[in-house]
């Protein structure tokens, strides 16, 4: 049967080129993206020398850059997108550029043989920057697309909408999975992706259906009640009583997956989706972002209060304490080791893992902050991690722009992902496609003002105009490039005599009615 997972694998650009074919261009590519994160089999893959692994994480990425660019190209597509494919903000290109130094001084500073026991593990070569430049490339598509595509109040409701829908048909084979254990996966594609032992939670079963565990379909749901919470506020009528329903059932259904990590995360952000204002949302996912950000330093600093979190999972359960406490051994030695070569870290490979004497590896890798910074150092994690946190922060910090509730509810969604990176991995698409969609804001926010700037027109119109700050603008001169806007017009005095005596002065027409009952002539004294 595992036929048919390379036939799932090989045969979705058709599905792709379907979906290209059928949809709009922002839907079929968030479909691309999520419904091949949902569907291909997990674990299987096509190993080719240098290019990156292709399987469902590559693949529907490498599909929707080929038919968006041949989209984009065509004549009759009018669909507004962000100008240019590398993002114009500049701290985002100053992250890109330390991204790539680090992938440099990575392979410089690694090419020593590491000899554990009986495991020889090889120094880098410049072979090796070549494969890890294509491979961060691939991890970037959907960042670029998404920001070019789904930069709009339009496009970040498609990507709401896609992620709420898709999650709602997805907790009928999960529920299946909940009553009558994890199989769906092995039953189609023959194998089963991970542990079977680690989905036995509480007497019953934690789904996965065809993601590589079930941690990640339960913060993908965790996704899903934020985003159809989001459109409960942002629709009226027999539409919001759908969105309140399905937040309800999304919210049933995480708890029935037993996942405790991802179901706190939803009962802590759900309460801001749906009670604090668009502003008051980007100030906790900004805040969130910066935690995840310095994260690390934290850590090194015991300023993390990691007592107390130990001491609420032994409230909780023994096995679940258990299980964080072998983690958090597990990313203390990681630290350790990481501390080293703390600048470019160790490299790939495994080199930034721990072997025993023997050459066993006994090292457990779970969060995606500890991986980062043991394989690149800091010249690894800021990049990656900025690329994630700075739209957050950016958006907040920019007072001049106004953030409508879409947008909040995206960025809550960003934060969710970011807190879950601390104790799992997860640097999928979808993570991606959501950071792209808010970095495009971001810039089209910048690009709508700076248009506006430009375009100003020295003639204020009838109810609103522009005044400058070095007074009216001569006339057949240009405007300044940094006008103030007022919120009524002022007549410019200079030709205020020259229009009294071009038209002779009328007197105004006498006001009636209720509103000026009380108006009564004042007596001239």
């Amino acid at each position: 049967m595992i036929a048919i997972a390379w036939a799932a694998l090989i045969f979705w650009p058709v599905v792709s080129i379907i979906f290209y074919r059928k949809l709009n261009l922002p839907v079929a590519f968030c479909t691309t993206l999520i419904a091949g994160y949902l569907l291909l089999p997990t674990q299987i893959g096509l190993d080719l020398p240098v290019l990156p692994r292709l399987d469902k994480f590559t693949i529907p990425s490498l599909c929707a850059l080929a038919l968006t660019i041949a989209a984009l190209n065509r004549r009759d597509c009018t669909y507004p997108v962000l100008p240019g494919w590398i993002p114009r903000d500049p701290v985002t290109l100053g992250l890109f550029v330390m991204l790539a130094f680090g992938v440099i001084g990575t392979v410089l500073t690694n090419n020593d043989t590491l000899v554990y026991g009986w495991r020889v593990i090889p120094g880098l070569r410049p072979y090796d920057a070549l494969s890890i430049f294509l491979g961060l490339a691939v991890m970037l598509i959907p960042l670029f697309l998404g920001r070019k595509l789904l930069a709009s109040q339009e496009g970040q409701r498609v990507l709401l909408l896609a992620l709420a829908i898709s999650a709602v048909v997805y907790t009928f084979p999960a529920l299946w999975e909940v009553r009558m254990s994890p199989q769906l996966h092995t039953q189609l594609y023959g194998f089963f992706p991970q542990s079977f032992a680690q989905h036995i939670r509480n007497g019953g079963f934690r789904p996965l259906v065809f993601l590589n565990h079930g941690l990640s379909l339960s913060i993908f749901l965790t996704f899903a009640v934020i985003a159809a919470a989001g459109l409960f506020r942002a629709t009226t009528g027999q539409t919001r009583m759908r969105w309140a329903m399905a937040t309800g059932w999304l919210f049933l259904v995480l708890f029935m997956t037993k996942s405790l990590g991802a179901f706190m995360i939803a009962t802590l952000l759900l309460p801001v989706a749906l009670l604090l204002r668009s502003r008051t949302q980007l100030l906790v996912a900004s805040c969130i972002a910066g935690i995840v950000l310095t994260y690390p330093i934290l850590r090194t600093t015991e300023l993390i209060p990691i007592d107390r979190v130990m001491s609420f999972a032994e409230s909780v359960s023994e096995a679940r304490a258990a299980s964080l406490n072998t983690r958090i051994e597990n990313e203390e030695n990681l630290l350790a080791k990481a501390r080293e070569r703390p600048v470019f870290g160790w490299g790939s490979w495994g080199r930034n893992r721990i072997f025993d004497e023997t050459g066993r590896d006994i090292s457990i890798t779970d969060g995606s902050w500890i991986i980062e910074i043991g394989t690149g150092g800091w010249f690894r994690y800021i990049p990656i991690f900025g690329l994630l946190c700075w739209p957050l922060i950016g958006l907040f910090i920019a007072k001049r722009d106004r953030i409508d509730p879409i947008c909040g509810i995206l960025a809550l969604i960003m934060a969710a992902k970011l807190i879950d990176f601390i104790p799992n991995f997860g640097m999928v698409p979808v993570v991606w496609l959501m950071a792209g969609s808010l970095l495009g804001r971001l810039e089209m926010k910048a690009a709508d003002l700076h248009a506006g700037a430009a375009d100003a027109s020295p003639e204020p119109p009838d109810d609103r105009g522009i005044a400058y700050a070095r007074g009216p603008a001569p006339a057949g001169t240009e405007p300044p490039a940094r006008p103030v806007r007022y919120a009524r017009s002022f007549p410019d005095p200079a030709n205020r005599r020259s229009a009294d005596a071009a038209e002779p002065a009328s007197a105004p027409e006498p006001r009636t009615g209720p509103r000026y009952a009380r108006n009564k002539p004042l007596a001239r004294r």
